[in-house]
């Protein structure tokens, strides 16, 4: 494990991040089977099934918290990414991510002690402390898991998704808060909408390009072809919009 994986990451950078995670509790995942149950949500672009890559539902619930995780990744996060799991005193079991390729970057924060990233080498593991450190690691192929802690441990870990094949090449999802919802513009079929944060498309800034949906995920909180001929048929002509940061 090379020391110079390790960066410092300053308490100031993550105090904004500390306050929202500390004024809406991130809620428990019942579906990290491997890992074990825990408060630990995906943000950003997921994969699920045979499901086109898609935005998690976080995403536009908690527009505040993506700009943040994107300020904080522009500042801080190196390495391509396409979505971020955030943990809120998560204590995982040793795991694999069978859905992530290439290296991941994570930083933990928080008042707590101990919580160090454990990796596993041959019959031993390496304990890492990631306490206000960025530290990169490849979490596809390496066992690794949560070591024993006291207080309250906040933990974020970047990735990019195995893209399906049939969705290559793979395309961008740029999204960014708004006073209304989130501004999100889907290199896929070419729109660039508002949701709020139930989902529904609040304004549409230019409408889909015809293209095969699979799947209700994909049409939740991404317009579907009927709602934007539709919004189209209402609306005079699509306003411009700034280009967003991307993950």
């Amino acid at each position: 494990m090379s020391a110079q994986l390790v960066t410092e990451v300053p308490p100031s950078d993550l105090l904004a991040l500390t306050h929202e995670l500390t004024r809406v509790i991130v809620p428990v995942n019942y579906d990290r089977i491997q890992a074990g149950k825990g408060r630990s949500q995906a943000f950003g672009i997921i994969r699920r099934w045979s499901y086109r890559p898609h935005l998690s539902r976080n995403t536009w619930i908690r527009p505040k918290l993506w700009q943040l995780l994107l300020d904080f990744a522009a500042k801080h996060v190196q390495i391509p990414w396409d979505g971020c799991t955030v943990n809120d005193s998560y204590l995982s079991a040793p795991h694999r991510d069978k859905g992530n390729q290439g290296q991941s970057y994570t930083v933990s924060f928080g008042d707590f002690t101990g919580g160090e990233l454990c990796i596993e080498l041959g019959d031993s593991h390496v304990a890492i402390d990631t306490k206000n450190k960025g530290y990169l690691f490849d979490g596809s192929t390496q066992t690794h898991w949560t070591a024993p802690f006291v207080g309250r441990r906040f933990c974020l870990v970047f990735y990019s998704i195995v893209w399906p094949t049939k969705f290559l090449p793979r395309y961008s999802i740029i999204c960014r808060e708004e006073t209304d919802g989130l501004f999100i513009q889907d290199e896929y079929d070419q729109s660039e909408v508002v949701v709020n944060r139930k989902g529904h498309v609040v304004r549409i800034l230019k409408v889909a390009q015809p293209r095969e949906w699979i799947g209700r995920l994909t049409r939740r909180g991404q317009p579907s072809r009927a709602v934007c001929t539709q919004a189209s048929a209402e609306t005079p002509s699509p306003a411009s919009h700034p280009s967003g940061s991307s993950p």
